[in-house]
């Protein structure tokens, strides 16, 4: 059902102009979890979420409220649906442009590029450890390397201990063995002869 504060975000999301970028990252079929980020960011910032997370459903229309309603909600998805486009490679877009809501058209994108599978694990282990600083100074090679984790964080997520008043502190633990193998990765990639010092 729709109503007061959920029907004003519906409100609010129709107010905007179809031809805006909501966000600047584009989608070209290699960087799903970076693009599904930020466009959930900036979702989220517009008070839309509801649409593709399935918090704000059309209801069927049985009084004038309703569809009132109704038609708000469907001003709102079209919109929604254009943003989406908007940030969609231009190749990808006939691929999602005749689903009827902006929600089948995050699923199908989801569906074929959004999964977790071992193949893109593989592929992001292999580049972390095969990331070396080279000519770039620290600072790049740092910043290549948070990317790289923060991909493959985004796909492996570490078990969180779900025990009522657990006391082992085992996530802790496991959380700072991953930041020990990071600081690792990145001493291995820096450059022999150059910042020594820094391993020391």
């Amino acid at each position: 059902m729709i109503h007061g504060q959920a029907l004003l975000s519906v409100l609010l999301a129709s107010s905007e102009g179809p031809g805006i970028m909501i966000t600047m990252v584009i989608f070209d079929w290699k960087n799903y979890e970076l693009w599904e980020q930020a466009v959930t960011i900036a979702l989220k910032a517009k008070n839309s979420l509801g649409f593709i997370n399935e918090t704000l459903e059309r209801l069927e229309a049985t009084d004038d409220d309703d569809f009132f309603e109704c038609i708000a909600w469907d001003m709102a998805n079209s919109m929604l649906c254009s943003w989406l486009l908007d940030v969609i490679d231009l190749k990808l877009r006939m691929t999602i442009a005749y689903c009827d809501t902006a929600k089948d058209m995050w699923d199908d994108l989801r569906k074929r590029y959004g999964m977790a599978n071992t193949p893109k694990i593989h592929q992001l282990k292999a580049n972390i450890v095969n990331c070396k600083q080279g000519d770039m100074d620290v600072g790049e090679f740092y910043s290549k390397l948070v990317n790289l984790w923060n991909e493959l964080g985004n796909l492996v997520k570490f078990p969180v201990c779900t025990c009522s008043g657990c006391q082992c502190g085992a996530a802790k633990k496991i959380m700072a063995m991953y930041e020990a193998d990071k600081a690792h990765q990145f001493l291995m990639g820096l450059n022999n002869d150059a910042h020594s010092t820094i391993r020391s």
